[in-house]
């Protein structure tokens, strides 16, 4: 997994993009790694390892309806950082 200034850099640059969102999440979930890529590094999400979802509710016509980022803890850490104190949020 990256050290973290360079998933700092990869979370700033995703933000920036688009790919992942600048805004709070409406909720957060922990659990066991469910086999998918992390939103931010790309890697596996293994079941025998923590993974942070962040939840927001959709804009689309479906009522209730959620989209969800899963990540690493490192990962989200990282996310969480650049989101609210990165250069994006200044």
């Amino acid at each position: 997994m990256p050290d973290e200034p360079l998933l700092r850099e990869k979370a700033r640059e995703a933000i920036r993009a688009g790919t992942l969102p600048s805004q709070r999440p409406d909720g957060t979930l922990g659990g066991p790694g469910f086999g998918g890529a992390c939103a931010l590094c790309g890697e596996r999400l293994r079941p025998n390892q923590m993974e942070l979802a962040a939840e927001f509710e959709s804009c689309d016509a479906t009522p209730g309806r959620r989209n969800s980022y899963h990540f690493h803890p490192r990962c989200y850490a990282a996310w969480e950082f650049e989101r609210t104190q990165g250069d994006g949020h200044r």
